[in-house]
């Protein structure tokens, strides 16, 4: 599936522009271009904020959400984190999380132990400070 990004702005006059971007490889400079022209026309600056906000990957917001929760060393399950996650991102399935789980682990940001279902999942960087 491709991605897509939609952009909406209520300008000061008090219209309203919606825009979609979809394709096989949407990029971040396109999506800033598009943010900077609503800038333009809305008379002032959209702030740095919220550009990063809207660029940000899933995959970075599940990480982030790691490390608020679970950052000081905590042990935590899959079921744990799906939990706290379906606020943010009603939409995510607990396949997709599980994917970037593993994806973590593997790319050496989460150590784990146990085995299915009760696998316990705990930030590396925490686990080695408390070693230390």
């Amino acid at each position: 599936m491709a991605p897509k990004v939609k952009i909406e702005e209520t300008l000061p006059s008090g219209e309203r522009i919606t825009i979609t971007l979809e394709g096989r490889e949407v990029s971040k400079t396109r999506v800033l271009q598009i943010m900077e022209m609503l800038s333009i026309m809305s008379g002032g600056g959209v702030s740095d904020e919220a550009v990063d906000e809207e660029s940000t990957s899933i995959k970075e917001k599940v990480w982030r959400i790691i490390l608020e929760r679970f950052g000081d060393g905590a042990w935590f399950t899959l079921r744990e984190l799906y939990g706290i996650l379906t606020d943010e991102e009603p939409e995510m399935k607990v396949t997709t999380l599980a994917s970037y789980l593993a994806k973590f682990v593997s790319e050496g940001r989460l150590m784990k132990k146990g085995q299915k279902p009760s696998t316990l999942y705990r930030v590396r960087m925490a686990a080695v400070k408390a070693k230390g």
